[in-house]
């Protein structure tokens, strides 16, 4: 990528999370604007949507971690309250950022997708095509997708959720950065999730298409480039081979 040298890269990760990616764009010799959209915070540990996963968690067979998030904040939990996963339990991850997580605090991971890393390429997975009547975590986000679980539930599993962490808009964006968008525009974004889309746009607000207008959108999902659209986004997206940091910056490639 030596021929992307004048290129500015708005990555729009949370501020715990955009050190590797911007640490990417810039050894591909862009320029990367760290301006995160999105707070992530951990659930409180009484709040009553963690009963259903606490209660049954002796029973778990298998346990889901959809997200880096979902083993940082989803192990923590559990280590706060002193509570285990079983020891038997296989334990599978959406993708190696996932699983270098769990990895890094102890979990050895069963299984995780070759190629694409989402709900879809994780159902294909060996452990997952054989689950009548197992019990099934996911350790995941508030909100999110219900792919996983409705699919695994017409599986005849029985699903059960650890929604250990909450996504909020940021407060405000950066007004220093705002006021360079406008005077000068930025070539590219990446966005790694809906809720992060909707959380740009929010912030944004009526600026957001004009400050757009001119600009590459890099998805890691073809789901985000889609949501894009929906949005009113009319410029070029481009659609990362997966999820995983050097995708994404791979995909940047595709705009020169």
């Amino acid at each position: 990528m030596a021929n992307v040298t004048p290129v500015s890269v708005v990555v729009t990760r949370a501020i715990h999370q955009a050190d590797e990616l911007c640490r990417l764009v810039e050894k591909a010799g862009a320029e990367a604007i760290r301006f995160p959209v999105t707070k992530i915070e951990p659930v409180d540990d009484h709040d009553p949507v963690l009963a259903e996963g606490l209660d049954a968690l002796d029973q778990i067979e298998i346990a889901i971690f959809v997200s880096p998030n979902a083993a940082t904040y989803g192990l923590s939990l559990l280590k706060r309250l002193d509570r285990h996963l079983p020891e038997n339990a296989r334990v599978l991850a959406v993708g190696p950022g996932t699983a270098r997580q769990l990895g890094d605090r102890g979990i050895r991971v069963s299984a995780m997708p070759n190629g694409k890393y989402d709900s879809e390429t994780l159902l294909s997975l060996p452990d997952l095509e054989a689950v009548a009547g197992r019990s099934v975590l996911i350790v995941r986000g508030t909100a999110g997708r219900e792919l996983l679980a409705e699919e695994l539930s017409q599986r005849r599993a029985r699903v059960l959720h650890l929604p250990c962490y909450q996504r909020s808009p940021m407060d405000q964006p950066d007004p220093e950065i705002v006021s360079r968008w406008a005077d000068q525009g930025f070539d590219a974004l990446i966005l790694t999730s809906v809720s992060a889309t909707d959380h740009l746009w929010s912030m944004l607000g009526i600026d957001v298409t004009t400050l757009l207008e001119n600009m590459t959108i890099v998805a890691s999902s073809e789901r985000i480039a889609r949501h894009c659209k929906s949005l009113g986004f009319a410029g070029s997206v481009v659609v990362a081979d997966n999820a995983g940091m050097p995708a994404l910056v791979k995909a940047l490639e595709l705009r020169q």
